[in-house]
């Protein structure tokens, strides 16, 4: 008899470990149903373009739009007008459109927002110079670093940023000792390390 009831203990254990094992892991439903093509931390920034997919589940026609976020930091969609994207992450757009559309519009509605791939640009003194895929707060610094750093002839004191048609220069090892003098880089910067003068 306390052998039957261990048994039965266990298979009770077992069954109620899948139970909550199904629950945790959660069963998504079509309307909340967003997939994310773009790393979850980079953020838009004015002039990117967005690529946004919306799929009504009331069997409507896919809708599609690709559009630059303005110098307004916002993208315009059907029905729901100016959306701000600048300074969030596809997965945050996405949700906020998705709310925006339901339950006002739809009773279901799949929201897939896409970014372009950014990339910046290192060239001169660093080890692996070329083009780089910007990620999330990306900086002078970390930049370099992704360049495979500095080589021995490199003038780490006058590293050129040209971002937008205008150029600076940064002095790199200060910029390590003080993280405020460190620039951000956005897509399309160019980075430019010179030969230090023997």
């Amino acid at each position: 008899m306390i052998e039957y009831l261990r048994k039965s203990a266990g298979l009770l254990t077992l069954a109620l470990g899948f139970a909550l094992l199904a629950v945790l892991s959660g069963c998504k439903t079509g309307a909340n149903n967003t997939e994310v093509f773009e790393d979850v931390g980079t953020k838009f920034h004015v002039g990117d373009m967005v690529g946004v997919t919306l799929v009504p589940q009331s069997g409507e026609n896919v809708m599609t739009s690709e559009q630059r976020i303005g110098e307004d930091g916002n993208i315009t969609l059907l029905l729901i007008g100016q959306v701000p994207a600048i300074n969030k992450t596809a997965s945050q757009l996405q949700k906020e459109i998705h709310d925006l559309y339901v339950p006002k519009y739809y009773t279901g509605m799949n929201v897939v927002v896409k970014g372009d791939t950014r990339y910046f640009y290192v060239d001169g003194e660093v080890r692996t110079p070329g083009n780089k895929e910007l990620s999330s707060d990306m900086s002078v610094v970390k930049a370099i670093s992704m360049a495979g750093g500095f080589t021995d002839f490199a003038n780490k004191k006058k590293v050129q940023v040209t971002h937008a048609g205008k150029t600076r220069k940064i002095n790199v090892p200060d910029a390590i000792d003080n993280p405020s003098l460190d620039v951000p880089i956005y897509p399309g910067d160019k980075i430019w390390v010179p030969r230090r003068i023997l």
